[in-house]
């Protein structure tokens, strides 16, 4: 723990600089994940995760370039010192590069594990003599000449790399790396060398909660410290902190100047800084020069927790997890409101403890609770002792640590259980595992497309082959294989072409799909034959309405529950959309019953 004559010094600093001024916003880019600085002018370029679209300033003619048709699920991008425009394309695992025109000159990379492969980059950046990349999959560094010649990896073992995110290259070459499931930024030279290490997990100012995004010049390092819901600036060549800012008081829609979940970075060439907010939908610019920035609000009204993306139902229970308390959650579903049973977990490395939970799986019967933990490459198993269904309550001892094994493989996927099998769908590889309690997990034959986003497995048909639906979230199809009641071929799909980002499913009890769209803001339903049977939602806060919502369940009383993720809650709903109930960790809102007609007296 920081001693009370530091932290008062670094308090200090933090408040003493004018740059966390709110200069501008702008509003409704949609899946924007990342901003880059644009050479020889005071502005930034902005892409869109969703859409593929990259927008070159915000002038009022500014040029808009579509290069969705080379590109999944991008995440990065930089504007090299000649113009050109690299991206990294998350979802195929490369880096391409274009002209200012959108012309395609080039790419590096692709999927594998190879010296020069990548895994899931998630950011670049290019100066005149080299190109850098977070291959944050292989939790390693990458350096390239601009043209994509590969010149070295900078080894995340030896650097203790945990899914790193943002990089960025400084004015003397040095290279600034987001190292975020270690909560901290390190510097380095061109080989690897560590000049300097800033941060661990925390709150106070020079502590982080993921930083994801980062740029670098002028002496200023600027991180944005994703779950503290803050920008930090540090000086470049003591690692001093210099400011912060933006945080908000933790309910979202806050208003310009505070800051929501921000993903990256960009410091321009007049000193001001552009931020990335996917889950506001905006970029939001802080300089000297604009309005100051009140504090947060010290009692925010009808907070309730911080759902994270992922949850899982059985039985009575349902679960989910808080990112920023590293911490999942357990509720009972047979009361009216949902009864919060347990809350366990912390954030490290040792067995038990929480990195980055990319999917949950329970079982009811059993007792049992799963986590993939991306951030420590691990799959967690609890043992659950939870009270009689009759008298739920809170107890958060309810979990019990069963096993703790390697998954090398942790990433972006889904889990299911079969009766006898725990199964691991790894997205990032388009592989299925069967998961064991020593760590040496099976392969199994599980036809996946190219980019298996969710999958629900539904035993064995007839014919003795595996009943699973999966979504291609690249393809945006859901296919479904072995032989499900209501369609006529074994290899039926639906279409989700309509769907702007379609990113979890599940089954309801009448065997539809209920689909979200995360990039829409709403949730769709579809008969097993793939037609469409109706849609509910828009953007907004209200009950009913959501801020790219993250993932879906059916309970067992065949009620949608939905991960409101951008309004921090969960929403559930009858399969026709009927709204029912809005919770998190605190209070419920339930629809009000409609009132009997009563009689009146005549004459």
């Amino acid at each position: 723990m920081l001693a009370p004559a530091i932290l008062l010094t670094l308090l200090a600093q933090a408040e003493a600089s004018e740059l966390g001024k709110w200069v501008s916003t702008h509003e409704n880019l949609g899946g924007v994940r990342a901003v880059a600085a644009m050479p020889n002018a005071d502005d930034a370029a902005v892409l869109n995760t969703e859409t593929g679209v990259v927008q070159l300033g915000f002038a009022e003619k500014s040029p808009t370039l579509d290069l969705s048709y080379s590109l999944h699920q991008p995440r990065g991008l930089a504007i090299a010192p000649n113009g050109r425009i690299y991206v990294a394309d998350t979802g195929r695992h490369r880096v391409m590069y274009f002209n200012s025109d959108g012309e395609m000159l080039g790419g590096f990379g692709g999927p594998g594990d190879g010296t020069f492969r990548m895994r899931n980059p998630h950011a670049i950046d290019v100066s005149d003599t080299i190109a850098v990349v977070t291959d944050t999959g292989h939790n390693r560094i990458q350096v390239f000449e601009p043209d994509g010649k590969h010149i070295r990896n900078l080894d995340g073992k030896t650097l203790g790399l945990r899914g790193p995110e943002g990089v960025a290259i400084d004015d003397a070459g040095h290279i600034w790396v987001a190292d975020t499931h270690n909560h901290r930024v390190l510097c380095l030279d061109d080989h690897g060398q560590v000049l300097r290490a800033i941060g661990t997990w925390g709150t106070f100012p020079g502590q982080f909660m993921e930083p994801s995004g980062i740029d670098a010049g002028g002496g200023r390092v600027v991180v944005t410290d994703r779950l503290n819901h803050r920008v930090q600036v540090f000086d470049t060549d003591t690692g001093a902190p210099i400011e912060s800012w933006g945080m908000h008081a933790v309910f979202p829609r806050q208003g310009e100047g505070k800051v929501h979940y921000p993903a990256d970075a960009a410091l321009l060439s007049g000193g001001d800084v552009v931020i990335a907010e996917p889950f506001e939908e905006r970029v939001q610019r802080f300089g000297p020069g604009g309005k100051d920035i009140e504090p947060p609000t010290l009692a925010p009204r009808d907070v309730q927790s911080h759902f994270g993306p992922v949850a899982a139902t059985d039985g009575r229970f349902f679960c989910t997890w808080e990112p920023e308390l590293r911490a999942i959650h357990i509720f009972d579903l047979d009361r009216k409101t949902p009864v919060r049973l347990a809350t366990f977990g912390e954030p490290g490395e040792a067995p038990g403890q929480l990195g980055n939970l990319t999917a949950l799986e329970i079982d009811a019967d059993r007792n049992r609770l799963w986590a993939v933990d991306a951030g420590n490459h691990r799959i967690h198993e609890w043992t659950l002792s939870p009270p009689p269904p009759e008298k739920p309550r809170f107890d958060p001892s309810i979990a019990t640590l069963s096993r703790s094994a390697p998954l090398a493989s942790a990433g972006p996927g889904d889990l299911g259980t079969t009766e006898d099998d725990l199964i691991y769908l790894d997205r990032t590889s388009a592989r299925a595992w069967k998961l064991n309690d020593t760590g040496h997990h099976t392969p199994i034959d599980l036809p996946l497309s190219r980019d298996p986003a969710a999958a629900a497995l539904a035993g064995i048909d007839a014919a003795g082959q595996r009943r699973a639906a999966i979504l291609d979230a690249s393809d945006k199809v859901i296919r479904l294989h072995g032989q499900w009641p209501g369609t006529a071929s074994t290899e039926p799909t639906i279409s989700l072409t309509d769907l702007i980002d379609p990113v979890d499913f599940a089954v309801a009890g009448d065997k539809s799909l209920i689909v979200v769209d995360r990039g829409g803001h709403q949730v769709h339903r579809f008969a097993i034959n793939g037609t469409p049977l109706n849609t509910w939602g828009e953007r907004g806060s209200d009950h009913g309405q959501f801020w790219r919502p993250a993932a879906v369940v059916v309970d067992h009383h065949d009620r949608v529950i939905v991960l409101d993720h951008g309004n921090h809650r969960a929403q559930m709903f009858q399969p026709d959309g009927t709204w029912l109930m809005t919770f998190g960790t605190g209070r419920a809102w339930t629809k009000r019953p409609t009132p009997p007609a009563t009689e009146t007296e005549t004459d």
